[in-house]
């Protein structure tokens, strides 16, 4: 008899045990079904050994048969709190910089998937803990996106497949598709998910031979972040000399004028109106004197450009290091392309007032997208002339005052004309395009006019990098309390304790 009574003990710590694996791995495995059959029938062949009403007559099966009850509960409501969480689970980042949050971009990505997306880990498992944090952050977001984790020395085909040469990179895959990095960031990864989900290449054109700020300038007036930015969008970046043809390529998504310095020949503005009436999109960047401000042309298409810069007299800039000359915006319109900018401040170093003209056209829709404060004055060009003394009369135009906006033209094809104009291009130049929201409001500005709408959010930035220093005498102390005093406190309780029951 004594041996059936230890039987059941054994089953029951059988079944217990499986059920903790279970709660533990949210599945079952072989081992762990083995396990929990194994104590099943142990515990039946004990039960059937002995009488049940003798068990639960003696007062130490009694006991013992409670503290294995209060087992089995607590496993069982383990098991139901892991399977609760695993399928319905709510997380919080406590982290100041919101460190272990997924971008509003990435998860709008995630969310609209509509082709299974599939990492490979090149790496060691003791190497690759950081990125299967990352990753895990983006399944929980989709159940489209899975990851594996692969030992290129335990399988040199595969690496050798994708032509794999350092540990830690990583293929994206989509379909046909496939990214190769080697790093993961999630900047990286939303990037290469975009690149092999989208099946069409958008081309993007810069206008050049004006004087109009370069692409492949890496200087603080150069456009080269903003092009970067593009090319990791999966856009291709191109320059265009308008000078040079009869008429702008079909195949060009949207045309950029940033900031011109001499003003465009009649026959180019006509190459760019017949583009634009065939459906295409163009964003036009107009700065204050000497910069060319394309007002006679842009007067066709109901917007005004200032003869003036707008200067922000609070003072407010200069506690973040910027002039009058640099107003802040936080006023956005309603619109899509800053509809996720809510909240965030840009900054327009030097810019002009932009007038929506109203129209009875019911072909046009023209629409304010970002505006200054109510400190804010439009001065004449004259006075801008000296930036230490600037003085605001009676005749300048007080704030809020608009400095972009955004246009849609319906097209006799399919594709309808979308335009932007903003008064400034300092804001997306080297200098200023990582500033705040500036970045984040000149992707969104590409994406609607080559309506990739789906990709306007906030996009993912490089984690912050935060240190601690600490004195060789805060380390001295930090390893006596947590090394010697604490275990040295909980061993006296523990001695307390036991000496005050005994």
């Amino acid at each position: 008899m004594k041996l059936y009574r230890w039987l059941l003990i054994f089953g029951l710590v059988l079944i217990s045990a499986s059920i903790f694996v279970y709660s533990t791995l949210h599945s079952w495995d072989f081992k762990s079904l083995v396990m929990i059959l194994t104590g099943v029938i142990i515990l039946i062949i004990a039960l059937f050994r002995l009488e049940l009403g003798h068990i639960l007559g003696d007062r130490r099966s009694l006991y013992g048969g409670n503290m294995m009850l209060v087992i089995i509960l607590v496993s069982a409501i383990l098991v139901l709190v892991n399977y609760i969480s695993a399928r319905y689970s709510w997380r919080v980042d406590t982290n100041s910089g919101k460190t272990f949050s997924l971008a509003p971009q990435t998860i709008n990505l995630l969310k609209s998937l509509k082709s299974d997306i599939e990492i490979l880990i090149f790496d060691k498992r003791m190497n690759a803990g950081s990125t299967e944090d990352l990753l895990k952050e983006y399944a929980h977001i989709s159940k489209r996106f899975s990851y594996r984790l692969i030992d290129p020395d335990q399988k040199p085909g595969l690496a050798n497949q994708y032509k794999i040469t350092q540990y830690g990179s990583l293929v994206v895959i989509s379909e046909n598709h496939e990214e190769k990095l080697s790093q993961a960031t999630e900047e990286a990864l939303t990037n290469a998910i975009i690149k092999v989900t989208r099946d069409k290449t958008r081309r993007v054109a810069f206008v050049t031979g004006h004087g109009e700020r370069s692409i492949n300038s890496a200087d603080r007036r150069g456009f080269a972040n903003a092009a970067t930015a593009l090319e990791t969008q999966n856009y291709i970046v191109t320059q265009l000399r308008l000078t040079e043809m009869d008429s702008i390529p079909g195949d060009i998504s949207v045309i950029i004028v940033a900031g011109p310095e001499k003003d465009y020949f009649n026959g180019e503005l006509e190459l760019l109106t017949r583009y634009l009436k065939n459906g295409g999109s163009a964003l036009f960047l107009v700065d204050p004197k000497p910069g060319v401000g394309l007002q006679k042309y842009l007067r066709k298409w109901n917007v005004e450009v200032g003869n003036d810069m707008v200067v922000d007299a609070s003072g407010f800039g200069r506690l973040l290091g910027a002039g009058p000359e640099i107003p802040l915006v936080s006023d956005y319109g309603d619109h899509p392309i800053v509809e996720k900018l809510d909240g965030l401040m840009s900054f327009f170093p030097m810019t002009r007032s932009i007038s929506v003209i109203i129209s009875s056209d019911q072909k046009i829709s023209v629409t304010a997208i970002a505006r200054t404060g109510q400190t804010s004055f439009a001065i004449n060009q004259e006075k801008a002339g000296n930036m230490e003394d600037i003085s605001i009369g009676p005749e300048d135009r007080r704030g809020p005052i608009d400095i972009a906006c955004a246009m849609t033209v319906l097209s006799k094809t399919n594709q309808d004309t979308r335009i932007v104009v903003v008064g400034d291009s300092d804001f997306a130049s080297n200098a200023y395009y990582t500033n705040q929201a500036n970045g984040d409001l000149f992707m969104n500005i590409i994406n609607w006019l080559v309506v990739d709408e789906d990709l306007i959010s906030i996009r993912p930035k490089n984690p912050e990098m935060r240190t601690v220093n600490v004195t060789p005498g805060q380390m001295r102390l930090v390893f006596w309390v947590t090394i010697i005093a604490l275990p040295v406190m909980v061993f006296a309780l523990g001695i307390v304790v036991y000496r005050g029951r005994h």
